[in-house]
């Protein structure tokens, strides 16, 4: 009598076919989720460099201006003209620091940036305030993000008084 041996080792085609859906359904779910993530690591450029500007800001607000002359300059932000000049898009962009304007607030990037920055200001001595602004389009696709961060001077202090927190429209985009 002869006795058969099944010998034969691999895998057969329906355990592979269920390997490479298993496969596929983890890919769908891992590559969006690490896309976002990707996206969320570009807008912590926005939200730091908005932080130094709104520092520099408060710090330039606090110190006494004099002009030529000698005389006391009224207390108020300084407004920055938009660095780079245009939103980057995907590609980072230089911006230039060296105006005036960035030096008063003492903000500089040494590296290419994401985000077009600029504040807005407003008013002088206990009616003044700023929106430090930045806008950027990280993905190219035309869409911008924003992100804002207020202060504003206390008329009964005169103390600057910041926004709850940092404002965002698409930070995501």
């Amino acid at each position: 009598m002869k006795f058969f041996r099944n010998d034969k080792k691999g895998f057969t085609l329906i355990e592979l076919m269920i390997v490479v859906a298993i496969i596929g359904i983890l890919a769908a779910v891992a590559i969006p989720a690490f896309l976002k993530y990707i996206k969320k690591s570009k807008t912590s450029e926005a939200r730091m460099s908005l932080r130094k500007i709104y520092d520099g800001e408060i710090t330039y607000y606090s110190e006494e201006h004099v002009n030529q002359s000698g005389t006391i300059l009224s207390k108020q932000f300084v407004d920055v003209a938009p660095q780079p000049s245009s939103v980057p898009g995907i590609n980072k962009a230089s911006g230039n620091w060296e105006t005036a304007d960035w030096q008063a607030i003492k903000f500089a990037s040494d590296a290419p940036v994401l985000y077009q920055y600029d504040t807005v200001t407003g008013g002088s001595g206990t009616t003044s305030s700023f929106t430090a602004r930045a806008v950027g389009d990280i993905d190219g696709d035309s869409t911008t993000s924003l992100f804002e961060r207020v202060g504003t001077v206390d008329a009964g202090t005169g103390e600057v008084v910041g926004g709850a927190g940092l404002y965002s429209v698409s930070d995501l985009e």
